[in-house]
Protein backbone atom coordinates (compact mmCIF):
# COMPACT_ATOMS: atom_id res chain seq x y z
CA UNK A 1 0.00 0.00 0.00
CA UNK A 2 2.61 2.36 0.91
CA UNK A 3 4.45 1.87 -2.51
CA UNK A 4 1.29 2.33 -4.00
CA UNK A 5 0.61 5.71 -2.34
CA UNK A 6 3.88 6.87 -3.31
CA UNK A 7 3.59 6.24 -7.11
CA UNK A 8 -0.13 7.76 -6.94
CA UNK A 9 1.85 10.91 -5.15
CA UNK A 10 4.48 10.71 -8.05
CA UNK A 11 1.87 10.93 -10.61
CA UNK A 12 -0.10 14.04 -9.42
CA UNK A 13 3.08 15.86 -9.49
CA UNK A 14 4.22 14.69 -13.08
CA UNK A 15 0.74 15.63 -14.08
CA UNK A 16 0.57 18.88 -12.40
CA UNK A 17 4.05 19.88 -13.32
CA UNK A 18 3.61 18.63 -17.17
CA UNK A 19 0.62 21.06 -16.60
CA UNK A 20 1.52 24.08 -15.58
CA UNK A 21 4.64 23.75 -18.25
CA UNK A 22 2.14 23.80 -20.68
CA UNK A 23 0.17 26.95 -19.57
CA UNK A 24 3.48 28.93 -19.11
CA UNK A 25 4.56 27.80 -22.62
CA UNK A 26 7.82 26.03 -21.54
CA UNK A 27 7.20 23.09 -23.37
CA UNK A 28 8.44 22.47 -26.56
CA UNK A 29 10.35 19.30 -28.33
CA UNK A 30 13.46 18.62 -27.83
CA UNK A 31 16.40 19.40 -30.32
CA UNK A 32 19.32 17.64 -30.73
CA UNK A 33 22.65 18.61 -32.39
CA UNK A 34 25.37 16.19 -33.11
CA UNK A 35 28.57 17.04 -33.86
CA UNK A 36 31.61 14.37 -35.15
CA UNK A 37 34.54 15.91 -33.08
CA UNK A 38 34.89 17.80 -29.66
CA UNK A 39 37.59 19.83 -30.96
CA UNK A 40 34.73 21.83 -32.45
CA UNK A 41 34.27 23.60 -29.24
CA UNK A 42 37.35 23.08 -27.19
CA UNK A 43 39.50 26.15 -26.67
CA UNK A 44 41.62 25.14 -29.60
CA UNK A 45 38.55 25.14 -31.52
CA UNK A 46 37.68 28.63 -30.67
CA UNK A 47 41.38 29.97 -31.17
CA UNK A 48 41.77 28.02 -34.87
CA UNK A 49 37.87 29.23 -36.11
CA UNK A 50 36.99 32.81 -35.73
CA UNK A 51 33.49 31.91 -35.78
CA UNK A 52 33.48 28.92 -33.02
CA UNK A 53 31.89 31.86 -30.60
CA UNK A 54 29.57 32.43 -33.06
CA UNK A 55 28.67 28.45 -33.61
CA UNK A 56 28.14 28.31 -30.24
CA UNK A 57 25.30 30.95 -29.45
CA UNK A 58 23.24 30.40 -32.20
CA UNK A 59 23.24 26.73 -30.79
CA UNK A 60 22.11 28.06 -27.24
CA UNK A 61 19.52 30.23 -29.27
CA UNK A 62 18.46 27.35 -31.40
CA UNK A 63 17.69 25.47 -28.29
CA UNK A 64 15.89 28.35 -26.04
CA UNK A 65 14.19 29.90 -28.76
CA UNK A 66 15.59 32.88 -28.20
CA UNK A 67 15.22 33.08 -25.00
CA UNK A 68 17.60 33.02 -21.84
CA UNK A 69 18.55 29.72 -21.16
CA UNK A 70 20.24 27.59 -18.36
CA UNK A 71 22.88 24.78 -20.03
CA UNK A 72 24.70 21.78 -18.30
CA UNK A 73 27.62 20.74 -19.56
CA UNK A 74 28.05 16.74 -18.43
CA UNK A 75 31.71 16.42 -19.07
CA UNK A 76 34.93 16.24 -17.89
CA UNK A 77 36.48 15.89 -21.97
CA UNK A 78 38.39 19.23 -22.87
CA UNK A 79 35.75 19.88 -25.91
CA UNK A 80 33.55 20.99 -23.61
CA UNK A 81 34.60 21.95 -20.06
CA UNK A 82 37.00 24.67 -21.77
CA UNK A 83 37.52 28.23 -20.55
CA UNK A 84 36.65 30.32 -24.07
CA UNK A 85 32.80 27.85 -24.25
CA UNK A 86 32.31 28.54 -20.58
CA UNK A 87 33.19 32.56 -21.20
CA UNK A 88 31.05 32.89 -24.80
CA UNK A 89 27.83 31.32 -22.77
CA UNK A 90 28.41 33.25 -19.57
CA UNK A 91 28.96 36.74 -21.06
CA UNK A 92 26.02 35.89 -23.61
CA UNK A 93 23.37 35.50 -20.37
CA UNK A 94 23.43 32.16 -20.50
CA UNK A 95 23.71 30.00 -16.92
CA UNK A 96 26.44 27.53 -17.73
CA UNK A 97 27.18 25.01 -15.18
CA UNK A 98 30.11 22.13 -16.29
CA UNK A 99 29.33 19.07 -13.79
CA UNK A 100 29.15 15.10 -14.27
CA UNK A 101 28.71 14.85 -10.62
CA UNK A 102 25.02 15.90 -10.77
CA UNK A 103 22.28 13.12 -10.69
CA UNK A 104 21.66 11.90 -14.26
CA UNK A 105 18.27 11.48 -14.02
CA UNK A 106 15.19 12.96 -15.61
CA UNK A 107 13.68 16.02 -12.63
CA UNK A 108 17.25 16.85 -12.69
CA UNK A 109 17.80 17.32 -16.33
CA UNK A 110 14.83 19.25 -17.11
CA UNK A 111 15.83 21.60 -14.60
CA UNK A 112 18.04 22.88 -17.43
CA UNK A 113 17.19 23.81 -21.36
CA UNK A 114 20.01 21.95 -23.02
CA UNK A 115 23.21 19.48 -22.16
CA UNK A 116 26.43 19.56 -23.33
CA UNK A 117 27.65 16.11 -23.73
CA UNK A 118 31.35 14.60 -24.56
CA UNK A 119 32.88 11.71 -23.40
CA UNK A 120 31.95 10.84 -20.12
CA UNK A 121 29.21 7.94 -20.52
CA UNK A 122 25.63 8.34 -19.70
CA UNK A 123 22.45 6.87 -19.03
CA UNK A 124 20.88 6.70 -22.92
CA UNK A 125 17.29 6.16 -21.73
CA UNK A 126 17.06 9.52 -19.18
CA UNK A 127 18.63 11.08 -22.26
CA UNK A 128 15.80 10.02 -24.87
CA UNK A 129 13.16 10.79 -22.03
CA UNK A 130 14.94 14.02 -21.74
CA UNK A 131 14.42 14.87 -25.39
CA UNK A 132 10.84 13.48 -25.40
CA UNK A 133 9.88 15.70 -22.73
CA UNK A 134 11.54 19.07 -24.26
CA UNK A 135 14.80 18.83 -23.53
CA UNK A 136 17.82 19.56 -26.01
CA UNK A 137 20.89 17.48 -26.43
CA UNK A 138 24.41 18.72 -27.83
CA UNK A 139 26.93 15.38 -28.31
CA UNK A 140 29.78 15.27 -29.60
CA UNK A 141 31.89 12.51 -30.80
CA UNK A 142 35.56 11.87 -31.98
CA UNK A 143 36.56 11.83 -28.05
CA UNK A 144 38.71 8.58 -28.58
CA UNK A 145 37.41 7.60 -25.17
CA UNK A 146 36.66 3.64 -25.69
CA UNK A 147 37.98 3.85 -29.63
CA UNK A 148 35.56 4.68 -32.04
CA UNK A 149 33.60 1.41 -31.60
CA UNK A 150 33.35 2.21 -27.76
CA UNK A 151 32.06 5.21 -28.55
CA UNK A 152 29.27 4.46 -30.98
CA UNK A 153 28.18 1.52 -28.30
CA UNK A 154 27.50 4.03 -25.96
CA UNK A 155 25.76 6.95 -28.27
CA UNK A 156 23.86 5.04 -30.57
CA UNK A 157 21.00 3.38 -28.92
CA UNK A 158 20.20 7.37 -27.82
CA UNK A 159 20.94 8.49 -31.34
CA UNK A 160 19.38 5.87 -33.44
CA UNK A 161 16.12 6.97 -31.63
CA UNK A 162 16.32 9.82 -33.52
CA UNK A 163 17.45 8.62 -37.09
CA UNK A 164 21.50 9.21 -36.28
CA UNK A 165 24.24 7.30 -35.01
CA UNK A 166 27.54 7.37 -35.03
CA UNK A 167 29.72 4.86 -37.47
CA UNK A 168 31.79 2.75 -35.29
CA UNK A 169 34.21 1.73 -37.70
CA UNK A 170 36.77 3.94 -37.28
CA UNK A 171 37.35 8.15 -37.45
CA UNK A 172 37.46 9.97 -40.40
CA UNK A 173 40.92 11.67 -40.31
CA UNK A 174 39.07 14.82 -41.29
CA UNK A 175 41.49 17.65 -39.64
CA UNK A 176 41.60 21.65 -39.64
CA UNK A 177 38.92 24.59 -40.33
CA UNK A 178 36.12 22.67 -42.34
CA UNK A 179 34.02 25.08 -44.47
CA UNK A 180 30.32 24.93 -43.44
CA UNK A 181 28.04 25.63 -45.94
CA UNK A 182 24.20 25.34 -44.73
CA UNK A 183 21.36 27.38 -44.03
CA UNK A 184 20.21 25.93 -40.75
CA UNK A 185 19.68 28.60 -38.02
CA UNK A 186 22.94 26.81 -36.13
CA UNK A 187 25.01 27.87 -38.67
CA UNK A 188 24.02 31.75 -39.30
CA UNK A 189 27.23 33.78 -39.62
CA UNK A 190 29.42 30.43 -39.29
CA UNK A 191 32.06 30.17 -42.20
CA UNK A 192 34.41 27.75 -40.86
CA UNK A 193 34.60 25.00 -38.03
CA UNK A 194 37.56 23.62 -36.07
CA UNK A 195 38.05 19.63 -35.57
CA UNK A 196 40.36 17.07 -35.58
CA UNK A 197 39.55 13.12 -36.50
CA UNK A 198 35.93 13.18 -35.75
CA UNK A 199 33.50 10.03 -36.01
CA UNK A 200 30.95 10.07 -39.08
CA UNK A 201 27.34 10.77 -38.66
CA UNK A 202 24.98 8.45 -40.48
CA UNK A 203 21.28 9.11 -40.92
CA UNK A 204 20.19 5.66 -40.68
CA UNK A 205 16.17 5.70 -41.35
CA UNK A 206 16.75 7.81 -44.64
CA UNK A 207 13.23 9.58 -45.82
CA UNK A 208 11.91 10.06 -42.34
CA UNK A 209 11.50 13.47 -41.27
CA UNK A 210 12.90 15.23 -38.26
CA UNK A 211 16.48 14.63 -38.70
CA UNK A 212 19.37 15.89 -41.14
CA UNK A 213 22.59 15.65 -41.90
CA UNK A 214 23.74 19.16 -42.07
CA UNK A 215 27.42 19.19 -43.11
CA UNK A 216 29.30 16.63 -44.91
CA UNK A 217 32.92 16.14 -47.11
CA UNK A 218 33.60 13.80 -49.41
CA UNK A 219 30.75 11.70 -47.66
CA UNK A 220 31.46 11.68 -44.02
CA UNK A 221 28.82 13.18 -41.84
CA UNK A 222 30.19 16.10 -39.69
CA UNK A 223 27.17 17.91 -38.55
CA UNK A 224 23.40 16.73 -38.18
CA UNK A 225 20.10 18.14 -36.32
CA UNK A 226 17.24 16.15 -34.74
CA UNK A 227 13.60 17.92 -34.01
CA UNK A 228 11.68 16.16 -31.85
CA UNK A 229 7.21 16.95 -32.47
CA UNK A 230 6.45 19.23 -29.26
CA UNK A 231 4.84 16.66 -26.69
CA UNK A 232 1.68 16.23 -25.76
CA UNK A 233 1.19 16.25 -21.64
CA UNK A 234 0.09 12.66 -21.15
CA UNK A 235 3.61 12.20 -23.35
CA UNK A 236 5.95 14.51 -21.00
CA UNK A 237 4.29 13.59 -18.30
CA UNK A 238 4.43 9.25 -18.65
CA UNK A 239 8.56 10.47 -19.21
CA UNK A 240 8.88 12.35 -15.97
CA UNK A 241 6.91 9.87 -13.85
CA UNK A 242 9.55 7.06 -15.44
CA UNK A 243 12.25 9.68 -14.43
CA UNK A 244 11.21 10.06 -10.91
CA UNK A 245 10.27 6.49 -10.47
CA UNK A 246 13.49 5.66 -11.48
CA UNK A 247 14.85 7.67 -8.76
CA UNK A 248 13.42 5.91 -5.79
CA UNK A 249 13.91 2.60 -6.96
CA UNK A 250 17.80 3.95 -7.39
CA UNK A 251 16.90 5.11 -3.44
CA UNK A 252 15.86 2.01 -2.33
Amino acid sequence: MQRLAVVAVIWIVAVLAISMSAQTGALAGGKIVVDNDEWTLSDAGFANASDTGTYALNVADWFTGGGAGNFLAYSSNFGSDGGALATTMTRAGYGWTISTSVTFDLPTLLTYDGVFLAGDAADTTVLANYVRAGGNVYLAGGTGWGGAYGEAAQWNPFLNQFGLAFDGSGYNGISGNIEISSTHPIFDGVSALFQDDGSDILDVAPGTPGHQILVSQQGHGLYAVAEVPEPSGMIAAFAVLAGMAGMIRRRK
